[in-house]
C-alpha cells in the first residue's frame, strides 16, 4: 500500500468512525445502501444504483477493517 492510499484510508476512517456525527452519517449510509436491491427493469437505473452501493461497500470495507 502506498503513502497516498494509506492516507486515504486514514481519512475515511477519521470521517466516519471518530465522532458521533460521522458514525451517524455512516449508519445512515449503511441503512440506505448496504441491503438495498439494485435491481430495476431500466438498465441505466440499475447501473446507477449498483454504483451507489459499490461506493458504500468500499467505504464499509475501510471503516470496518480491523
Amino acid at each position: 500500500m502506498d503513502k497516498q492510499q494509506k492516507e486515504y484510508f486514514q481519512n475515511v476512517k477519521h470521517v466516519f468512525a471518530k465522532d458521533a456525527t460521522g458514525i451517524k452519517v455512516y449508519e445512515e449510509l449503511k441503512n440506505a445502501y448496504q441491503e438495498r436491491s439494485s435491481f430495476s427493469t431500466d438498465a441505466l437505473e440499475m447501473a446507477f444504483k449498483e454504483g451507489q452501493r459499490s461506493v458504500f461497500l468500499e467505504l464499509q470495507a475501510i471503516v470496518e477493517a480491523k
